[in-house]
């Protein structure tokens, strides 16, 4: 895999004569996703399978603000669009690492977007990435294609509202499965005025070898992380293995992706002086990272990297 390529927040954009790109003035923006088989997208509806966790009734009425961890759908064959689209993105850091995934979304014909916390920063030339769309009961139907670079702004650890990456496949795997197109919009409300769906390869439901649904999720806030970056705040549903995983719905008949899972974090962190003195918040939230970095990066791979050597 090659070198690390971090984005500075505010140079992405620059000009290259010291004035800001007057496009950020923009109230959105999107990439367009691509379905190889129909020529007019309609909205299809795999078929789903209801996945209870263990005691899951009575968890969900000890902790309400959780139900998402306790009730989810499995997609039964992910292989039809834009389901597919959507892989296990495996990962290691060293010959000595034990290795692990992550959830990542094609979004181009051989680019991923994934959380940037997924991503082996700073370790050596023995690390690498592989990513596998449309998995499901641990088979590879498309085959997988390993990384050769990524690009995006460094994090090993926070959640964020720009907890994203965008990288290139050795493999135009897009060619086979298509992919998801992407949006931003300046204003919160655009987000908050409709459901959305989240989607991902959890550890604890069929140890990440299923792909897993949360659908009609409503959002509780959006917080702006500077002028690029978006939280998009949930009530809890993901667990490891779900980062990476892409917030997205139908939007003028397209799947579109409007975020990537980062994590939870407790609501007091968002407080003055955060979560210092407090004993016990048991209240978290999920977020995840949207806002107009995310859709900018994927339109720099495209521009870019949209080809194979």
């Amino acid at each position: 895999m090659g070198q690390d390529r971090v984005v500075s927040y505010s140079s992405f954009w620059n000009t290259g004569n010291g004035a800001l790109d007057t496009t950020l003035v923009a109230d959105s923006g999107s990439t367009l996703g691509y379905n190889p088989i129909e020529t007019h997208q309609v909205e299809n509806h795999p078929q789903l399978d209801p996945w209870a966790a263990e005691n899951a009734y009575m968890l969900a009425n000890l902790n309400p603000n959780n139900t998402g961890l306790y009730y989810r759908d499995r997609v039964v064959s992910p292989m039809t669009y834009p389901w597919n689209t959507i892989g296990r993105l495996f990962f290691q850091r060293s010959n000595i690492d034990n290795g692990g995934w992550c959830t990542g979304s094609l979004v181009g014909r051989n680019l991923i977007l994934t959380a940037s916390h997924c991503f082996p920063w700073g370790y050596g030339r023995n690390r690498w990435m592989r990513f596998s769309p449309g998995f499901g009961n641990g088979v590879e139907p498309y085959g997988s294609s390993y990384v050769s670079q990524c690009r995006g702004v460094k994090n090993t650890f926070n959640v964020t509202g720009i907890d994203y990456i965008v990288c290139q496949l050795c493999e135009p795997l897009g060619d086979l499965t298509g992919w998801m197109g992407t949006k931003w919009w300046k204003d919160g409300d655009s987000y908050m005025g409709r459901p959305w769906r989240s989607s991902g390869y959890p550890t604890d439901a069929f140890q990440g070898n299923e792909q897993m649904l949360l659908s009609n999720i409503t959002l509780l806030n959006v917080d702006f992380h500077g002028r690029l970056g978006k939280e998009l705040e949930t009530r809890v549903f993901a667990s490891p293995g779900w980062s990476g995983g892409p917030m997205w719905e139908y939007i003028d008949g397209q799947p579109t992706i409007v975020g990537v899972c980062s994590g939870g974090e407790k609501d007091c962190s968002e407080e003055v002086g955060g979560c210092n003195g407090i004993k016990d918040s048991s209240l978290y939230h999920d977020v995840s990272a949207g806002g107009r970095l995310m859709t900018d990066l994927v339109a720099y791979g495209l521009a870019h990297w949209n080809h194979t050597d």
